[in-house]
């Protein structure tokens, strides 16, 4: 089960929009903070929480389908 709920998450990452998933990826796997991600991609962090939530909330979407 967990092997399947494994595959479900990375596709569901891999779906997500380019911006999205760079931030999702690096507040998550890289355990950088909003203004670190901001400070690495050139761009505002109003911008990094955005597109945070946003990845955040397809995740969500996509996993609830799934289920």
């Amino acid at each position: 089960m967990a092997k399947q709920e494994m595959e479900l998450l990375e596709a569901a990452i891999a779906d997500l929009p380019p911006g999205c998933r760079a931030v999702l990826l690096l507040r998550k796997v890289e355990l950088l903070s909003h203004q670190q991600i901001a400070e690495r991609l050139g761009i505002a962090v109003s911008t990094i929480e955005k597109q945070h939530a946003r990845a955040l909330r397809l995740l969500r979407t996509a996993l609830e389908g799934k289920s």
